[in-house]
């Protein structure tokens, strides 16, 4: 977009009047750019608002076409940009020219000349625009013009002097009574025509008026009839795109809407699917397993119970003969009850045995009471016996695993 150096040099002596001088820049350059925008140009001005307060701001003032009857006119606007521009809408008044009056009761139009448009009443930053805006004047202004014009009234011609009498005054001796009577009539008979003429003229002249006056009233009859037929067509056609809005937004909603529920719907409907699936392949199983679980659990107890009681029998048996087991030897008291178990107790004994014979040895190194050569044999020859020990028992423990099976 080319900006116009005129309104660049403007908003530059302005200063921080807006707080988006390039939108402004912008919208002012393409209005003066365009067709329609091409009688304005941009000023400096003082705008006082409705409060008092005063600012210096942008201002489009020149001339906008309106068509009227056949015939292209150019109005008097100024356009103010207020500082909240473009968030407030401009401000627009017509002015006047030399034998120009505003017309009263004018739809679009105040007394002073501020401008009232529904395109100004709905204004918004986003969908409108300068240069909509001067169509929108042009357009309205066309249908019903906001001045018109008067010739300056002509002051009425004074009557015409009375003519000369038709013969001489000089009086003549010679002259009768006779011709003095007839000479006053004609005179008076002239006057008298006269005066019917002018008061004819007069009367055409009043019937022409009242023509024009009601030529005028039937044509202003006429304009304002076609200015409502205009402000008609245009308030259904906006209300005919309002609801071409509406609809698409309740369409577009309804769609998405729609989707919205569909996801929803496959999404819960692959849950169900999934659960089902769970309930069949893994709850189900997991249950039985449960099932089996609890039956081997309860089988496990009531064995255990029976071993309590055994045990609690034998407590109760050992305690009645506590007093004649006392003189039994240590040795004694533990009895293996199989034969493989007695070799594992020896065997597990002895296996502990080299164990602490080996840590002795160690022992009695390192404090020097053995030589290295005597604890080497000694080691060599219990190493080897516990190595068979242990052989042994791991060799017992594999058959009594096997046996139990």
């Amino acid at each position: 977009m080319v900006h116009d150096p005129r309104v660049s040099q403007t908003l530059a002596r302005l200063g921080g009047v807006y707080r988006d001088p390039s939108r402004v820049d912008r919208d002012a350059s393409a209005l003066l750019r365009s067709s329609v925008g091409a009688h304005l140009q941009p000023i400096a001005a003082a705008h006082f608002e409705d409060d008092g307060t005063e600012a210096t701001v942008l201002v489009l003032q020149g001339t906008i076409a309106t068509h009227y009857r056949a015939n292209t006119y150019h109005i008097l606007v100024d356009m103010f940009l207020a500082p909240g521009y473009p968030r407030r809408p401009p401000i627009c008044f017509v002015r006047l020219a030399e034998n120009m009056y505003f017309k009263e009761n004018h739809m679009h139009m105040g007394t002073d000349g501020k401008v009232y448009l529904p395109y100004l009443h709905e204004w918004t930053s986003q969908t409108h625009n300068l240069i909509e805006l001067v169509v929108a004047m042009s357009s309205v202004f066309s249908a019903d013009p906001p001045v018109f014009t008067r010739a300056p009234t002509e002051q009425p011609r004074p009557p015409d002097d009375p003519p000369p009498p038709l013969f001489s005054s000089i009086t003549s001796t010679v002259s009768s009574t006779s011709t003095a009577s007839r000479q006053s009539h004609d005179y008076q008979l002239q006057r008298m025509q006269q005066e019917q003429r002018m008061q004819e003229q007069l009367l055409v002249e009043q019937r022409l008026a009242e023509l024009r006056l009601a030529e005028q009233r039937v044509a202003e009859e006429q304009t304002r009839e076609r200015q409502l037929q205009a402000q008609r067509e245009w308030e259904e056609r906006r209300t005919q795109q309002v609801r071409q809005d509406v609809a698409k937004k309740i369409t577009s909603y309804i769609q998405e809407l729609s989707q919205q529920c569909q996801q929803e719907l496959q999404n819960d409907w692959k849950d169900q699917q999934n659960l089902t699936y769970s309930a069949e392949h893994k709850i189900k199983p997991q249950i039985e397993l449960y099932k089996k679980s609890i039956g081997d659990l309860e089988k496990r107890i009531k064995e255990v119970d029976r071993s309590i009681g055994d045990i609690q029998v034998w407590l109760e048996q050992a305690e009645e003969h506590k007093d004649e087991d006392a003189h039994i030897p240590v040795d004694d008291s533990v009895q293996p009850a199989h034969r493989h178990h007695e070799q594992m107790l020896n065997l597990s004994a002895e296996n502990a045995s080299i164990s602490d014979a080996l840590y002795f040895l160690d022992r009695a190194l390192y404090q020097g009471n053995l030589t290295l050569d005597t604890h080497l044999r000694h080691v060599r020859r219990l190493s080897k016996r516990q190595f068979l020990v242990r052989a042994h028992l791991l060799k017992i423990s594999q058959t009594c695993m096997v046996v139990s099976r």
